[in-house]
């Protein structure tokens, strides 16, 4: 049996597929496209796929991954091409590799996740002081708490450990919102979203009390009450893993 490896985009519309959509969509390409798949034993056999840790919907990303097994090695070009003209309108195939025998899945070694940020501002004030709020915010070792959701439930949490950078190459656009970069912890052990790290970052610029703040279904970051600082992300995309030396996965 042979593991490959597979890096994909997804952009457009297909960022509103789901995890199981996904599968439900390799499945049946690897059918049409006569991809030997293995598949497990049992009542119920599905096919041996893998995939990294779901993408929110909404998201759009440069750094998805699925490992596919197969009866016998394949050839890399081919499968490629295979993929580029079944998959839907929105996922590309990027990067292809053969794994070697034992290699640990695509998430046995992330540790952070880094994002591309676009936040936009309720009025001038708010754009001009973003940065400097920021920076001032994540200066030094202070806690920054947040309502986050675990296993076990949602709990007030001090998310500051779980940001590595946060408002790095700062970008200002002309329709008056800013682009940046963010690192996150990711992961098997702890991961930290893009709108849980920001809704956490604007309360405490803002001095709200995250525990007793009322979300009413907001998006991380959308102007609560008299806030100080009014903005909120318009988009963030997913642009790679990386190990814990911030070296970037395949």
């Amino acid at each position: 049996m042979d593991k490959y490896r597979i890096r994909f985009s997804k952009d457009g519309r297909a960022k509103f597929l789901s995890h199981l959509d996904l599968l439900r969509i390799f499945s049946r390409l690897a059918r049409r496209e006569d991809i030997d798949l293995v598949y497990s034993s049992g009542f119920n056999p599905h096919a041996e796929i893998v995939f990294s840790a779901p993408l929110p919907l909404g998201m759009t990303s440069d750094a998805e991954y699925v490992d596919l097994l197969l009866n016998g090695p394949a050839d890399e070009n081919e499968l490629m091409e295979k993929l580029s003209r079944s998959l839907p309108e929105g996922i590309t195939p990027l990067k292809i590799r053969h794994l070697e025998q034992g290699e640990p899945n695509v998430m046995k070694n992330v540790d952070f996740c880094a994002y591309d940020i676009c936040v936009g501002f309720e009025d001038a004030r708010s754009c001009n002081i973003f940065p400097e709020a920021v920076e001032r915010c994540l200066s030094g070792n202070g806690p920054v708490f947040t309502m986050k959701k675990s296993k076990s439930g949602t709990k007030l949490t001090d998310i500051r450990p779980l940001i590595r950078e946060f408002g790095q190459d700062l970008r200002a656009s002309e329709d008056g919102s800013y682009q940046f970069r963010a690192v996150l912890a990711a992961g098997n052990e702890n991961n930290l979203r893009p709108e849980t790290a920001f809704r956490g970052i604007m309360d405490n610029i803002n001095g709200i009390d995250p525990a007793e703040a009322d979300d009413g279904g907001n998006d991380g970051g959308e102007e609560r009450a008299e806030n100080l600082l009014s903005c909120k992300i318009l988009s963030a995309r997913k642009i790679g893993y990386l190990d814990r030396d911030m070296k970037e996965l395949w």
